[in-house]
């Protein structure tokens, strides 16, 4: 073995033993991985931003025009009555069309100013041409400058309406006028905004039409030469009948200027893509990712960004999740790791579960080439390979170079001996020891060439952009080694001991292993443990970070540690964390957040009181229809800043949704204390004000509702609901109140809020019995007819009121009203006994029966209709109902009966719109009418009024022998009450005592 090859291998072994040991702690760090985590999380949360706003604009700006909808449906109705006609009768071109679209000509325009969309339309039906590509009559509206409402109306254009409306309304025509709308046969993409909600809308006859609202794909009406999205939903005339399909577009620009490519990436390397996936392959629930192991196809409907391009074929993409469950799209022309691109898709919710439309799930992907995406971990890892290499190379360089010159001296002094002759004595003259200093200064020069090789790992890390040190520490000889940026590295922290700690000074003269000792232990108070070997180190006031890791190597006795800045990456980590756990407009902690933190604090650490707030803002709808969401946003803002002022450092707080905010307040030590401080809250929202564009000034009030820990609750879900009752009740008592949780209040009224199920379950499962209470003829004394009366048969739902209560506030008085009047005549038709009295059978006056409600009870009850009465509540009384209520009692042969009459807000006026044959004198009358003069004098002028006008009169509630008497001296027509007989599930004839007390009352008078 020569000389050159035992310095130059045992110079390499060691040179590449700093390299592996360096790469080694680089990849314990896991620094690159969680770079790539990093930009996918912001990545992700651009994407899911993005697609919250085009959500909010989607939901609450172009598709809440319910109000308008019903404005329309209802002239409509009324021009179809006043011509006796029905949405089977309307043709194309016809005058009834014309006529329709005439009638409702100003609600659209008005429309159209209103809605901030592009265009609005009515298209209506034609009859039996449904499903072929024809023209139909319509009313289509363009608005030039949706942002902006002109009084004039200059902004708006009638691209399609009969030539007499457009003459009549003052309205420019568009360029591309047309008299008639073209619509493509049904299957055509460009017909599917007509018909699939009136396909829905035919399937779904009890739906309620705003619950039947499709949101339809871009489609070009051939007016302004670009696409657009629209949202459509049926119009239904009171027979159920479909008059057309009212609806909004708006541009395919104006949706894309929603999401930027931009704001991906600046360099303009992303794309956004507003998609369309079915729920094919799965639930739900599974949102709009692909699933692990599943690809997931999605249909395109508008992109921005050039990148796109690559994975867009024909229309569409798929996507996977890859092994870090990172949805991922491959291009179709080149589907290797190069090209693949990091997407995410988040869903824009648009139908709830019950919506015929629920399958179609809209969402908004994001995606950017990986190679882009992760550049800056790809980018710091190929230049740590370079530097490895190239310190390798210019190691094994130097090595050779090294071993070469130093073993020119050797071979020198080598041949001088060999010159030397054996014969010739050997003199260590002066020369000759120069010839052994000679060798010494080579051991020497290779020494330091050693040492300088040694420093190389310094070099190495100080190439890279982040601060990087390392040390070394033998535990055989007790000695430290550091490298050169090791303690400039530490310098980034607040030093523990500022006189002492110098990086340069330490640099060049390293400290022993006791002293660095001693400089650790003064971080000691300020290391958080990652996990084994893994540290961070902050100062005292976290404006910096550091981590060390630590290596152990007991075969050779030695410890290494790397300390690395990683400043940047904490604090990149903490904002996402906050932008995580924070709402973005108000800058307070989200539900998510709030309710961790809450729980924890429960669970954990529970205070002796406590108290939880649900703040509802009032009159945000109004401030964002008057003066725009802008100011609608100063409002939200003012809000939170008053819970933020008040409530800093004494609990938690958040904004949950739009208007609502919780608070939970643990620093009170009891309920007076804590009604102070609420006192204080209320003060501090009083004193938020707004100055609006138009000079007036907005005050910010919200309706409160408080519950107590632990008086009312203990658990996190309990308060909150209880919360969330108070303030229910605060927002339908008065606004602006603040009302703390009551448990009688909530037993009595908390059905109110939670009967939705019991309700739906009652009305599905017909969970309702029927109980017969007669009605007696007040001269002969005999059982002239019998009122159904309804009898719950849920606990928790045990009086019709209720049902009537729960019935309104959920939109389902159709179906209580079709179960009356079915369950009723069925369940007198089973019941034994003479059944050819009369039958009352109460109506919900606002209800209607559908024509093929009405065609089933005349082929079921044929027989029975012409002895039924239809009893309406009188405080539901309303002149357009009165017709139908009419004309119903005239196609069943029955007749008309108005209840509670003299208790409504009508009296004796109603009677003028109804051609009632009886009514009810309301039992707050009748009750003591015996001893109470005024009651007397009322019920005396509402019958006399009654008889001159041909109507009977039935007085209900007769509970006394002296009532019975009065009565029949005033002149009622019938008696009822439990006087006479309570309510029983079969037909019963009253007592005969009553009878003959009733007879001799008549005679005796």
């Amino acid at each position: 073995m020569t000389f050159k090859v035992l310095v130059v291998v045992p110079f390499c072994i060691a040179l590449a033993i700093q390299v592996v040991v360096c790469a080694f702690v680089l990849a314990r760090s896991e620094m690159l991985g969680q770079m790539e985590d990093d930009a996918y999380d912001l990545f992700s949360e651009r994407v899911a931003s993005s697609a919250g706003y085009l959500e909010n604009d989607m939901i609450f700006r172009w598709s809440d025009f319910e109000e308008a909808s019903d404005q329309i449906a209802s002239k409509i109705d009324v021009e179809l009555a006043a011509r006796g006609a029905t949405a089977s009768d309307i043709k194309a071109g016809g005058d009834l069309a014309i006529s329709l679209v005439g009638t409702v000509s100003d609600d659209m325009l008005l429309f159209a100013q209103r809605a901030e969309v592009d265009g609005v339309f009515l298209v209506l039906a034609n009859g039996e041409a449904e499903g072929r590509q024809d023209a139909r009559t319509a009313l289509y509206v363009r608005d030039s400058n949706p942002k902006v409402s002109v009084a004039n109306r200059s902004d708006l254009l009638l691209a399609a309406c009969p030539i007499s409306i457009g003459r009549e309304s003052g309205v420019a025509l568009d360029s591309q006028w047309s008299a008639t709308f073209p619509l493509a046969a049904e299957g055509d993409d460009r017909s599917a905004f007509y018909y699939k909600p009136l396909r829905a809308a035919e399937q779904h006859p009890d739906a309620d039409v705003n619950d039947l609202g499709y949101w339809g794909r871009p489609v070009d009406f051939g007016w302004v030469g670009t696409s657009s999205i629209t949202y459509s939903l049926p119009i239904k005339d009171a027979q159920g009948g479909i008059v057309g399909v009212l609806g909004v577009e708006v541009r395919l620009d104006r949706v894309e200027s929603f999401f930027p490519y931009v704001n991906l990436n600046a360099e303009g390397e992303g794309s956004y893509l507003l998609t369309v996936t079915d729920e094919e392959g799965f639930t739900r629930d599974d949102g709009v990712e692909p699933a692990e192991s599943v690809e997931r196809s999605y249909e395109v409907l508008a992109a921005t960004g050039a990148t796109q391009s690559l994975y867009v074929e024909d229309g569409s993409f798929t996507a996977l999740l890859d092994e870090q469950k990172r949805m991922v799209i491959d291009a179709p022309s080149d589907p290797s790791p190069d090209m693949r691109a990091a997407a995410s898709a988040a869903e824009i919710m648009l139908y709830d579960s019950t919506s015929p439309f629920a399958s179609e799930h809209w969402a908004l992907v994001g995606l950017e080439r990986q190679n882009d995406l992760f550049v800056a971990s790809h980018s710091l890892a190929k230049s740590l390979i370079e530097v490895f290499a190239a310190s390798l190379l210019i190691g094994l360089a130097v090595a050779a170079l090294t071993a070469w010159l130093s073993s020119s001296r050797l071979r020198h002094l080598m041949a001088e001996v060999r010159k030397t002759k054996p014969e010739q004595p050997i003199s260590f003259t002066p020369t000759g020891i120069v010839e052994v200093d000679e060798l010494s200064d080579s051991i020497a020069a290779l020494g330091a060439e050693v040492a300088l090789s040694a420093s190389r790992l310094s070099q190495i890390l100080r190439l890279s952009d982040r601060g990087i040190g390392a040390l070394e520490y033998s535990q055989e000889t007790g000695s430290i080694t550091y490298t050169d940026g090791f303690f400039s590295t530490l310098a980034v922290l607040e030093p523990p001991d500022s006189p002492r700690f110098n990086p340069r000074r330490m640099a060049e003269n390293p400290p022993s292993a006791e002293e660095f000792e001693t400089l650790m232990r003064g971080y000691v108070p300020y290391i958080e443990s990652e996990a084994e070997g893994r540290y961070l180190i902050s100062g005292p006031h976290r404006a910096a970070w550091v981590r060390l890791v630590v290596v152990v190597d007991d075969e050779r006795k030695r410890t290494y540690g790397l300390a690395e800045d990683v400043t940047q990456e904490i604090e990149t980590r903490r904002r996402i964390e906050h932008e995580r756990d924070h709402d973005i407009l108000t800058g307070l902690a989200n539900r998510r957040a709030f309710e961790q933190s809450v729980k924890e604090l429960l669970d954990q650490n529970p205070p002796s009181f406590g108290a939880m707030l649900m703040l509802d803002l009032d009159n945000l709808k109004f401030i964002n229809d008057t003066y725009g969401h802008d100011w609608g946003d100063q409002y939200i803002k003012a809000a939170g800043r008053a819970v933020e002022v008040v409530f800093s450092g004494k609990g938690c707080f958040a904004r949950i949704s739009g208007d609502e905010f919780l608070v939970f307040v643990d620093a009170c030590a009891d309920r007076d204390e804590a009604e102070a401080l609420l006192g204080e809250f209320r003060r501090a929202l009083d004193a938020s004000l707004l100055e609006a564009p138009d000079g007036k000034v907005l005050k910010v009030r919200a309706s409160t509702g408080v519950a107590y820990y632990p008086s009312d609750a203990c658990e996190y879900v309990q308060l909150r609901e209880y919360a969330d009752f108070a303030m229910y009740l605060a927002k339908n008592s008065r606004k602006g109140e603040l009302i703390s949780f009551d448990r009688q209040t909530y037993e009595k009224q908390s059905i109110m809020v939670n009967g939705r199920e019991e309700l739906n379950r009652l009305l599905d499962e017909e969970l309702v019995d029927y109980h017969f209470q007669p009605i007696v003829d007040a001269r002969a004394g005999e059982v002239a007819a019998y009122e159904a009366l309804m009898r719950p048969l849920l606990d928790t739902i045990p009086t019709p009121d209720l049902v009537l209560a729960l019935a309104r506030s959920q939109s389902k008085l159709y179906r209580v009203e079709h179960m009356t009047f079915f369950g009723a005549l069925e369940a007198y038709a089973r019941c034994k006994g003479d059944r050819s009295a009369t039958l009352f059978v109460n109506s919900i006056a606002t209800q209607r029966l559908s024509a093929d409600d009405e065609a089933e009870l005349v082929e079921r009850f044929d027989g029975l209709l012409s002895r039924v009465v239809i009893e309406i509540t009188e405080n539901d009384y309303s002149r357009e109902m009165a017709m139908y209520k009419e004309a119903l009692a005239h196609r069943f042969g029955a007749r008309l009966a108005i209840d509670d009459f003299g208790s409504g807000y009508n009296g004796e006026t109603s009677l003028l719109d109804y051609q009632a044959d009886y009514v009810k004198l309301d039992m707050e009358i009748v009750r003591d009418i015996d001893t109470v003069r005024d009651r007397c004098d009322i019920a005396k002028n509402l019958i006399s009024f009654a008889h001159d006008r041909g109507i009977r009169v039935i007085a209900e509630g007769v509970e006394t022998e002296g009532e019975l008497r009065a009565l029949i001296a005033l002149g009622a027509d019938y008696l009822q009450g439990y006087l006479l007989a309570r309510p029983a599930p079969e037909l019963r004839d009253i007592p005969e005592d009553i009878k003959r007390l009733i007879r001799s009352l008549v005679r005796t008078g």
